[in-house]
Order: C-alpha cells, then sequence, then structure tokens
C-alpha cells in the first residue's frame, strides 16, 4: 500500500504509515517505527492514537523528552486518552518524577477504573514515594480485577518479599512462573523468595529452571551461587560465581562472592593440611 501511497486516501495512508509503524516496534525496529509515525502524523498531525504510538516508541528507545512532547500533544490533542496518559505516567516515573506520574495514573484511572495494568503502575510510584500502605492497596485491587495480571503479581511478590513474607511472596511468583513458563526471569524471582524463606534446595531447582529457559541469565547464577554457598558446598558456589563473572565481568557481587569463597575455600585446604597435634 505504501509504494501506491499517492493513490490511496487519507484514511488508507495514515492506516498505513501506523501499522507498519506498529509492526516495527514488536520487532523492536525503533527508528523505522518512529519515522513511519512521522509520516502518519503528516497527513493527520492531531492524532492522539499516533501520538502515542510514536511516544512508546521514544520511551523505549530511552529519548524520554520526546517521549514526553509525544504523550503530552496526544492529551492535548484528545484529554480522554488513557493510553497517553499511561504512557507519559510511565515517562515520568523513568524520570523520577513520582508525584507527576501517579497524578497522571489517576487521570488514566479516572477513564479506565478497571486496569489492572495501570493500578500497578501507580503501586511502583508509591512504593518509590515510601508509601507501603498505598502500593499494597493497589496491587491487591489490581489483582483483584485481573488474576492473571503477571505485573501486579510480581510487583505483589516482590512488596512481600521485602517484608520478609516469605509465604506470600512464594505464592504469587509461583503464580507468575505458572503463567509465564518461558519466563527466566519469573523462575528467578521464585527462587528469591525461596531462597529467603531458607529452602535453599527448592531456591536451587528454580534458578535451575531459570539458567536452563536462558543460559545468559547472570543473575540467576549468582542467585544459585549464593544458594550453594548457603548450603556450604563452596567448590558449586565458585563454579556458579565464575559463571556469573563470565557473562557480567562488572558484577561487583559476584565478584565479592567470589572472592570470599576462595578464602574460605583457602582456609579449609589449610586446615586440612595442617598437622595432627602429638
Amino acid at each position: 500500500m505504501i509504494e501506491r501511497i499517492a493513490k490511496e486516501s487519507k484514511h488508507n495512508k495514515v492506516a498505513a504509515y501506523a501499522n507498519r509503524a506498529s509492526a516495527y516496534q514488536l520487532k523492536g525496529k525503533l527508528d523505522e517505527a518512529i519515522a513511519d509515525y512521522g509520516k502518519a502524523l503528516e497527513v493527520d498531525p492531531g492524532s492522539a492514537a499516533i501520538l502515542s504510538g510514536r511516544g512508546a516508541a521514544y520511551r523505549a528507545k530511552g529519548d524520554l523528552e520526546n517521549a514526553l512532547k509525544d504523550y503530552s500533544a496526544a492529551i492535548a490533542a484528545h484529554a480522554k486518552d488513557e493510553a497517553a496518559y499511561f504512557g507519559r505516567g510511565g515517562v515520568f516515573y523513568a524520570k523520577a518524577e513520582y508525584d507527576r506520574a501517579i497524578a497522571d495514573y489517576d487521570e488514566a484511572l479516572k477513564l479506565s477504573p478497571k486496569d489492572a495494568k495501570i493500578l500497578a503502575a501507580r503501586a511502583l510510584a508509591w512504593r518509590q514515594k515510601g508509601d507501603p500502605e498505598k502500593e499494597l492497596s493497589d496491587l491487591n485491587e489490581a489483582v483483584r480485577l485481573d488474576k492473571r495480571s503477571t505485573a501486579a503479581l510480581a510487583a505483589r511478590g516482590a512488596y512481600y518479599q521485602s517484608k520478609k513474607d516469605y509465604a506470600h511472596a512464594e505464592t504469587d511468583l509461583a503464580e507468575v512462573a505458572k503463567l509465564e513458563p518461558k519466563s527466566s526471569q519469573a523462575q528467578n524471582n521464585l527462587g528469591l523468595s525461596l531462597h529467603g524463606a531458607g529452602d535453599y534446595d527448592k531456591a536451587i531447582a528454580a534458578y535451575d529452571a531459570a539458567i536452563k529457559l536462558d543460559p545468559n541469565n547472570a543473575a540467576a547464577f549468582l542467585n544459585r551461587a549464593n544458594a550453594w554457598r548457603g548450603k556450604h558446598d563452596l567448590e558449586r558456589a565458585k563454579q556458579d560465581y565464575e559463571a556469573a563473572l563470565k557473562l557480567k565481568p562488572d558484577l561487583a557481587s559476584a565478584r565479592k562472592g567470589a572472592e570470599d569463597v576462595e578464602k574460605l575455600l583457602a582456609k579449609k585446604a589449610a586446615a586440612g593440611a595442617a598437622p595432627s597435634a602429638q
């Protein structure tokens, strides 16, 4: 259609560029997506949906200022554009402007009061502001509205884990792992909750699953190393610390763990080599 775009109607021109932009965005080709959104806006400069789409592409690229401009323009063009408020709230969150993020999430919720993803996003902003009661309230409501919302369940699991409520954390994070069976991160997070509860064997099994799903998950190797260390299996801990560092040489916690384990192994070897008392 774009090859013969001059012959198309205004509606078709906008649709062709916007739809191709969306496809590029899904493939991670953000520059191409932004260019096509720009072409669509040349035809229809006041389209809130296209401005929001380009704003999302800019945000994914890390260009927060242009994302902010596009989302704000979308809101100016259409004051009831829930996606624009939600997107701009995310930009403000990324800029650590949490009050402004919450204000935008509030507006988005006025337009879509039963949207679990908005509640989950606002909960994270409450966390950053140090308001755990409002954080948990939003997460509970998000899960009530959508029991399959992995974002809300994962965030609530992290909340419980921060409070050392490992039983509730495990329940939520196990559900995330069930809903996202191919997610290495979900298995890693479940491992952390089990690890916190002191169940090293189950934690290691979860880290095993995380590494099987993604052999490049340095965090899972680091966490499994810590679990092996908790079981006093220093050799396996050493291997996993080294694997984590191979994947991510600047991982300071893995380097510190490897150094500590080396010292413990050396001390153990020295003790074994010491002559017995006469």
